[in-house]
């Protein structure tokens, strides 16, 4: 998978309006707070993409969006992530 966009979260930045959650043997909770979100096209011939929400212990909830511009919607409205917050890389980066 391709990275596309990324952006390091800040205090600035807001906790999730979205509620992520683990489900596993220990039971359901909480992810802990994001640190970084990552825009990634599934497939490069496709308009489709993942944003994924890293925590800074590893863990990653994702969500699948029909576009880019869709992807950093959400982000924008869950953590308020402006659109110029985000990187692209000069080199082509995989997930």
């Amino acid at each position: 998978m391709l990275v596309l966009k990324r952006v390091r979260l800040g205090l600035h930045h807001r906790a999730s309006l979205t509620k992520h959650t683990i489900s596993d043997a220990s039971g359901k909770r909480e992810f802990p707070p994001f640190t970084e979100l990552v825009i990634v096209a599934a497939d490069p011939a496709e308009t489709g993409c993942y944003l994924f929400h890293l925590s800074a212990d590893g863990q990653v909830a994702d969500t699948w969006h029909h576009s880019v511009d869709e992807a950093l919607g959400q982000a924008e409205w869950e953590l308020g992530v402006r659109p110029e917050e985000w990187i692209v890389s000069d080199q082509p980066e995989t997930f």
